[in-house]
């Protein structure tokens, strides 16, 4: 089992911890004026029949956002051929887009919070039934972070009818209470 760590700050991103295999990798790119950022992770030339890749990471401080999976393989050769037989995010099942040759899976709007720890698991067989591994598998996850609410322009125009209409009611209140008197 492989475990990194990786902490995004809103200024820059960096992996810090050291990799148990130099042919897995987990690249955060820059992060954006948005607080956005983007991440690239696999496994080259997987060595054992079988694999069990964990990245664990928080983002701390940031924004909360929500975040889209993807990975993938492709193989040429038997001794190429990824089987997932799970991936997940901190739990949840990626959906299987395809299988065989082609090995896809994805995940999109996860609700991701500042500061929460989470974990990406991918589980495997390398090769065929196990046998002469030789494979990989490569992902993305993209980061964007939960904008401002802004009303939009219809609510805007019901709102100041609302404002408009509540100030002319106490207006003439205020009226029929000084005839009276």
């Amino acid at each position: 089992m492989k475990k990194y760590a990786f902490a995004v700050t809103a200024a820059a991103a960096a992996l810090v911890a050291s990799s148990v295999s130099a042919a897995t990798y987990f690249n955060v790119g820059p992060v954006g004026a948005d607080g956005g950022f983007t991440v690239v992770f696999g496994n080259l030339g997987i060595n054992t029949p079988t694999f069990d890749d964990q990245f664990t990471f928080t983002v701390p401080g940031g924004p909360d956002g929500t975040a889209d999976f993807s990975v993938s393989s492709t193989m040429s050769a038997d001794s190429q051929n990824i089987q997932f037989s799970s991936v997940t995010f901190d739990g949840m099942a990626f959906q299987i887009e395809t299988n065989g040759w082609n090995e896809s899976r994805f995940l999109n709007d996860v609700d991701v919070l500042a500061g929460q720890s989470y974990t990406l698991r991918l589980i495997g067989k390398a090769g065929v039934d196990g046998a002469s591994p030789n494979a990989s598998y490569s992902g993305v996850v993209t980061f964007a972070p939960v904008a401002g609410v802004v009303p939009e322009p219809g609510t805007w125009a019901l709102m100041i009818a609302g404002f408009g209409g509540a100030g002319a009611v106490l207006r003439r209140r205020r009226h029929q209470v000084a005839v009276a008197a």
